[in-house]
């Protein structure tokens, strides 16, 4: 889903990733570049790092014989964090493009996209064309930012720095509709009673786990991925967490 946007903070998150948090690299752990902002993926419940991406990298840190550590940062940090070897990899809803192949290693992808839309139920926009006329708000740099910019006019996106003002904005009535991930508008909407989501489109990119180009840990991850399909495990983390998931924030 998320693509790398550079801001103004991102001297101060990495010096942040030097000094402080739990992500001490250790030979003993893998340290995974998080944004904690999108759930069910990954957010934090009373101070509680959770979500489908968190337990996946418990489970393949696992099967390589190792603990996962996690640090929270702004998304746009996490690339710069791998380029400077602040972490050993990073998982946080990260789109497989041919963009950040150039200058980063994926694993196997591990969740299918999907674009859905999420508006007001008493102006329900199920059908990609009735996006035609409409101010549509999305996440800045976005898979579905990309899929937006092709597909409808530039002054009718409205980009945002992350998915809960994107969400705010459609019940404050600044948008018509907001276009997220298929996983992530089923939680808004059970989570706002006036709210309603659609299944649009379907991504053909899908989510990876980002190593540095050259990583030997890579082969690795996809090693452990294949072992963790084999068993059933991922399937069974897609049934608790995008299946009818109840969030609370």
């Amino acid at each position: 889903m998320k693509n790398c946007v550079k801001n103004v903070f991102l001297v101060a998150i990495i010096m942040f990733l030097c000094c402080c948090g739990d992500g001490v690299k250790t030979s003993k752990a893998i340290v995974f570049a998080v944004s904690a902002d999108y759930p069910p993926f990954e957010y934090f419940e009373n101070g509680e790092i959770k979500g489908f991406d968190i337990e996946l990298a418990r489970l393949v840190a696992h099967e390589i014989g190792k603990e996962a550590v996690f640090e929270n940062v702004q998304f746009s940090a996490i690339f710069p964090a791998l380029e400077n070897n602040l972490v050993d990899a990073a998982i946080s809803t990260i789109t497989i493009t041919k963009a950040h192949q150039e200058n980063f290693d994926f694993s196997a992808p591990y969740y299918p996209e999907s674009l859905a839309t999420v508006f007001m139920k008493d102006a329900p926009i199920i059908h990609q064309d009735q996006l035609a006329g409409k101010k549509i708000v999305c996440q800045l740099g976005t898979t579905m930012h990309e899929w937006l910019k092709k597909h409808v006019p530039e002054e009718a996106i409205i980009p945002m720095d992350n998915s809960n003002l994107v969400i705010e904005s459609v019940k404050a009535g600044h948008a018509d509709v907001a276009l997220i991930d298929g996983a992530q508008a089923a939680i808004f909407s059970q989570k706002n009673e006036g709210l309603a989501y659609a299944i649009i489109a379907k991504s053909d990119l899908g989510y990876g786990i980002v190593c540095k180009k050259g990583s030997p840990l890579r082969n690795r991850i996809n090693q452990a991925l294949h072992v963790l399909q084999a068993k059933g495990e991922i399937k069974k983390l897609h049934k608790k967490w995008l299946e009818g998931v109840s969030w609370k924030q």
